[in-house]
């Protein structure tokens, strides 16, 4: 007989249930009592294990309608404010998009195996006009190998609700780490900075709803009129 308390196998149930892809983002779940029927389990047992899932963040409530399937909103992972506290969704200009043999801490971190390949996307980031943000996307190219043949003027400036919208993968929560470092002679030059100007470091683990990596970014931000707050903290 099974010690774990019986929400958790339903959680884990419903999560192998949206790895399937049995509901798309955005799509509204059965409801409660019509889950409860189908586990064979009480309604209350059902509500947990739907609590569980929207502290994740992979399940949304939306008051009148149901629980739904998590959907990026453009604001939902950038954490950088201005100094009066106003937050501004960032212009992007992609310099380049590549493929490339990953690297060790590319493969570490995207779970890659030795011979994978990933897509390398560099790009300059603007905040009320002003470049602020130099940044690196790696994703697995297995994922995403439409993207190597895209010309970089076409990439969308939110690629999270790209990945959704075209290949099906909602990005619905992230690691990240922070740490100072100094502008290079690229980054200087995108950011209209001194080489060695003091720059802060965001590398930042993306996960899908199937709790794979599927995006490991670098963005290194200028912070002289900004500074980084994460509101669900």
């Amino acid at each position: 007989m099974s010690k774990r308390p019986l929400y958790e196998e339903i959680k884990e149930t419903l999560i192998a249930r949206l790895a399937s892809d049995q509901w798309r983002p955005g799509e509204l779940l059965p409801s409660e009592l019509k889950l409860a029927e189908t586990f064979e389990v009480s309604q209350g047992t059902v509500r947990r294990a739907l609590d569980e899932l929207v502290s994740q963040g992979l399940l949304a409530r939306h008051q009148g309608r149901g629980t739904a399937v998590t959907k990026h909103t453009p604001f939902g992972f950038f954490h950088l404010f201005r100094d009066d506290g106003a937050r501004e969704l960032p212009e992007s200009k992609t310099l380049r998009i590549s493929v490339n043999a990953a690297s060790r801490s590319e493969r570490d971190a995207l779970e890659l195996g030795p011979a994978k390949k990933v897509i390398r996307i560099t790009r300059v980031r603007y905040l009320n006009l002003d470049p602020k943000i130099f940044e690196t996307i790696v994703l697995p190219k297995e994922l995403f190998s439409p993207i190597a043949k895209m010309d970089a003027r076409n990439l969308p400036n939110t690629v999270y609700n790209f990945y959704e919208r075209e290949f099906g993968i909602p990005v619905v929560g992230k690691r990240e780490r922070l740490r100072a470092c100094s502008a290079s002679q690229m980054e200087a030059r995108y950011l209209s900075v001194d080489v060695g100007t003091s720059l802060l470091e965001i590398e930042c683990l993306a996960y899908s709803h199937r709790r794979q990596p599927i995006e490991f970014r670098i963005s290194r931000c200028l912070t002289d009129e900004h500074y980084y707050c994460n509101p669900t903290d």
